[in-house]
């Protein structure tokens, strides 16, 4: 029996989901929580087994904390300008300090498509991975740093070496660490001990000094195949290494990067966090992009909706890469392309809804019972049994990507053309459409209780096929035209026929149904049906009425999905349905209902992917991609339906009638 379930953890270390902030070097995340502690963290990639994992159980799971010795000083974060460099400000009565975060890169640009054996990698096998600057800006102050590493999800014990005068390497599960602080300007004695109590598995070490105004100390963190090259690391590497050159080329790469935006709307700070974000969930080394960088993060306190979204949904990355390129970002898609083209056996024919971050096609769900869950909410999941699931809206999404990639003139930005490899996939999954559009699938939500004919998947087969006859009309391609035509025409009379309910008055999950589905809330968005046709205003209003919350905000539908429990409302739905007001002409609806939206982020502008209804609380795994994604496109169509009315009524600017976004 699980003894989680017998004597469940006590719940006073967890914090709230969104009060992380997170740093990241494009190939794994780490989210620091308010008091200086690492709770979470996968290194070197976004999927290798956590080794930091407080998130999931505050007793069992590892960290690495560094805060004044009192730990009585509550801390305040803020991200260095336009960059993921994150600042934990500490100010007591005897002085004050600063702890900047950073994970080192020299560019934030698409890395180099090679092997990932490759990437990030030195040559003697070490992985650079965490760089931690400690500063005393006036008085003086005790600092304490504990490190707890826990490797394989804390299943594994860890043996710890310690090298008086350079740090620690601690090993498990094939898992070695190297950690060292580096005294640059401190005056005051350092300590390292080891702390561990009777039978436990993974000793923490602790060190401690005082720093004093203008000293400043750094500790950094690096990763190895052996034990023998961490020790080396520590010897050589950390002790020959300019972490000040570091911090400053990092913030660099970021703000070079950010430069690059092409935004000039409103609420310009959300939307540069929410890019940055989004970058930092793009995987470098081949050019995967994740869902978000944590799993089984609950969509229900103590519920059993837990999932890893640490894998690349080639819905979620394709909406990523269309959020990018709304900002004018292009390298990302350019990776991306490349790497779908390498991950597409048989010409596509088999193409999967999800893969892992190298185009691995098998991601077996696990339960890791030995971890009790944030806030007690098990099951623990690693992997996702989803992979296998039937989503036919996939091949409209990826086929939207490439049409807007297209569109962009990105092909001939990167010295390519569409004819080839690329081109031939695009047919085949063209025709996979044209083969299967009248099949019953699992949908965009993932329902777990069988197979329907959901609205949103054959809208999506008729936005892949339209897509793809663009693509042969404009670019003079050989293609089927005629049948694709044929079908795609298909596909609308029977959506129009069986998707919209006039007893219900909108358009339904699936097929002759009842059930709301906040995904109707896309038809208009990707060019299916205008937001101003009667059918669409009546969906939005009975969403409303009937699929909200008390604050508006949105849940995913109102029918049964074969798993337990509840969840909260999603909030890219909600977004969904401010894009869908402001295209209304209803824009003092859409953007009040975008700042309430807004205003439930964390203290650092992050999403996770739900909102709680009633408490407001963060659920879900966090930062979400989809939620970012989600803000961006709404702030973005906010702006324009604003340009649009001014246009229209300079003086009055009473409500437009009709406001199209649709992509050309």
């Amino acid at each position: 029996m699980n003894k989680h379930k017998q004597m469940p953890h006590p719940m006073n270390y967890y914090k709230p989901i969104n009060a992380y902030g997170v740093i990241g070097d494009c190939r794994s995340v780490l989210l620091i929580a308010p008091n200086g502690s690492i709770d979470w963290g996968c290194l070197p990639d976004f999927d290798s087994p956590a080794f930091f994992c407080r998130l999931l159980d505050e007793q069992q799971g590892g960290y690495f904390q560094i805060a004044p010795s009192s730990g009585t000083i509550p801390g305040s974060q803020r991200y260095l300008p336009g960059s993921n460099v994150l600042q934990t400000r500490f100010t007591g009565r005897s002085g004050a300090i600063t702890l900047t975060d950073f994970m080192p890169i020299e560019t934030a640009k698409a890395w180099p498509l090679r092997e990932i054996h490759s990437a990030g990698k030195q040559q003697d096998g070490s992985f650079e991975r965490l760089v931690r600057m400690v500063e005393c800006s006036y008085g003086e102050m005790s600092i304490t740093a504990r490190l707890k590493v826990t490797p394989n999800y804390a299943a594994s014990p860890t043996d710890v070496s310690l090298f008086p005068g350079l740090g620690a390497a601690i090993s498990g599960a094939d898992q070695h660490v190297a950690v060292a602080m580096i005294d640059r300007r401190v005056s005051s004695p350092t300590s390292m001990t080891l702390d561990q109590g009777p039978g436990e598995a993974h000793p923490t070490l602790v060190i401690q000094t005082t720093l004093r105004k203008g000293e400043r100390v750094f500790f950094a963190l690096g990763m190895a195949d052996t034990l023998e090259t961490a020790r080396q690391m520590l010897e050589t590497d950390f002790q020959q290494r300019n972490f000040e050159v570091e911090l400053e080329q990092t913030l660099q790469s970021w703000q070079t990067w950010l430069d690059g935006s092409q935004y000039a709307g409103p609420y310009n700070e959300l939307v540069e966090r929410s890019a940055l974000v989004l970058k930092l969930l793009t995987y470098a080394p081949t050019g995967a992009i994740v869902a978000a960088p944590t799993t089984s993060l609950p969509e229900e306190i103590g519920g059993t909706r837990n999932w890893d979204y640490r894998f690349t949904w080639l819905r979620d990355a394709s909406f990523t890469l269309y959020a990018l390129s709304v900002l004018g970002f292009t390298e990302e898609s350019h990776a991306f392309t490349h790497w779908l083209q390498k991950i597409s056996y048989s010409e596509g024919e088999d193409l999967q809804i999800l893969y892992g971050i190298r185009g691995e096609r098998e991601l077996a769900e696990k339960v890791l019972e030995h971890l009790s869950g944030y806030k007690n909410s098990q099951p623990v999941r690693i992997g996702n049994g989803a992979a296998r699931q039937v989503q036919l809206d996939v091949f409209g999404e990826v086929l939207d990507c490439l049409h807007q990639y297209r569109r962009q003139g990105c092909f001939e930005l990167y010295g390519e053309k569409l004819e080839g490899p690329l081109w031939s996939l695009m047919c085949v999954m063209a025709e996979q459409v044209c083969k299967h559009w009248k099949e019953a699938d699992s949908g965009i939500w993932e329902v777990r209780d069988g197979l329907h004919h959901f609205l949103y998947s054959k809208v999506m087969c008729w936005v892949a096929l339209d897509r793809v006859i663009r693509a042969a009309e404009q670019e003079h391609l050989e293609a089927d035209l005629l049948r694709w035509r044929e079908v795609r025409e298909q596909i609308r009379t029977d959506v129009l026929a069986h998707g919209y309910n006039p007893q219900v008055g909108a358009f339904t999950q699936s097929y002759d149904s009842t059930i709301l589905d906040a995904s109707s809330l896309l038809l208009p968005l990707v060019g299916f049906i205008p937001a101003t046709d009667p059918r669409m205003r009546s969906t939005v209003d009975r969403i409303m009425e009937h699929l909200t919350d008390k604050q508006g905000f949105v849940f995913r539908y109102n029918g049964e999905d074969g798993l337990n429990g509840g969840e909260g409302t999603f909030t890219i739905c909600s977004f969904w349905l401010v894009d869908n007001l402001a295209m209304q002409g209803r824009l003092d609806e859409a953007r009040s209902l975008f700042e309430h939206l807004v205003s439930h982020a964390g203290y650092l502008g992050l999403f996770s992917e739900e909102i709680e209804a009633g408490s407001g609380a963060a659920l879900g795994n966090y930062p979400q991609a989809f939620t970012h994604i989600a803000l961006i496109n709404s702030a973005q169509n906010l702006y324009r339906a604003e340009q649009q009315m001014a246009e229209h009524h300079p003086r009055t600017a009473p409500l437009i009638a009709a406001i199209s976004f649709v992509k050309e």
